[in-house]
């Protein structure tokens, strides 16, 4: 695990007992305030919209899928609402975010996995997605995610994530939150990372990715708005598994 990584486990990990002892009453509402929900109406919206974006990207039955930074079940629960039949596996580093997920949806395949990489077979994967990963993340450490993301996917298969940019004006003030903060002598906290579109065609390139199609956060016109930035790349048909 990298020294950043046990950084974001132990900030994780003191946000997640907070929020569990704030509603120790409904410890399904607490693990869904770990990743960002408001309520468990809101935790269900946002896995439906989840749904809706991978579906419009290429989502089909009989896939085999990675939810990389699965937390506890927000897509796997929607995917399972909504009746996708496929091969799902997911990963995050807090335990008690897994042992949820597969209490929800015990069908699925879910794993503690605190390296900088995928628990998948070369050539294995038809989609890989992840939500608020890149954003918490160095640079480097996306790239080298990236890098074993193409290793483990199919020829044809596709990588789809979300990001923060600093050119989205609702992006922005997190930026600047951050940076006072940081000024006062505050708790810097879970980290929030910003990439730039140039950084991740060249993370693309790099990897040998297609050149990636990038949607705004507010843009609505394909599917729900997702609030973060979207990138979608494929890795080309007849590529080797080497990144």
């Amino acid at each position: 695990m990298s020294i950043l990584a046990r950084a974001t486990l132990g900030d994780y990990t003191w946000m997640m007992w907070r929020k569990r002892l704030r509603d120790w009453r409904n410890p399904r509402l607490a693990l869904a305030r770990v990743i960002g929900a408001t309520s468990l109406e809101n935790f269900d919206a946002q896995g439906d919209g989840q749904v809706v974006v991978l579906r419009h990207y290429g989502l089909a039955d009989g896939m085999a899928v990675y939810d990389l930074g699965c937390g506890c079940g927000r897509t796997a629960q929607a995917l399972q609402r909504a009746g996708w039949q496929g091969s799902y596996t997911g990963a995050d580093i807090l335990a008690p975010l897994v042992r949820e997920l597969r209490r929800a949806c015990p069908d699925y395949t879910a794993h503690v996995h605190r390296k900088l990489s995928l628990l998948a077979d070369d050539a294995s994967l038809d989609m890989v997605f992840h939500w608020s990963v890149f954003t918490h993340l160095k640079p480097e450490e996306c790239l080298i995610y990236m890098q074993d993301t193409f290793r483990a996917l199919k020829p044809g298969g596709r990588l789809v994530f979300s990001f923060l940019e600093l050119e989205d004006p609702q992006h922005a003030p997190i930026f600047a939150r951050r940076a006072k903060r940081i000024a006062g002598g505050g708790k810097e906290g879970v980290l929030d990372s910003f990439l730039h579109r140039d950084w991740i065609r060249h993370f693309a390139r790099d990897c040998g990715f297609t050149e990636p199609d990038f949607t705004d956060g507010q843009d609505g016109s394909d599917h729900p708005p997702f609030w973060q930035s979207l990138a979608v790349m494929e890795k080309p048909v007849g590529e080797d598994n080497q990144a």
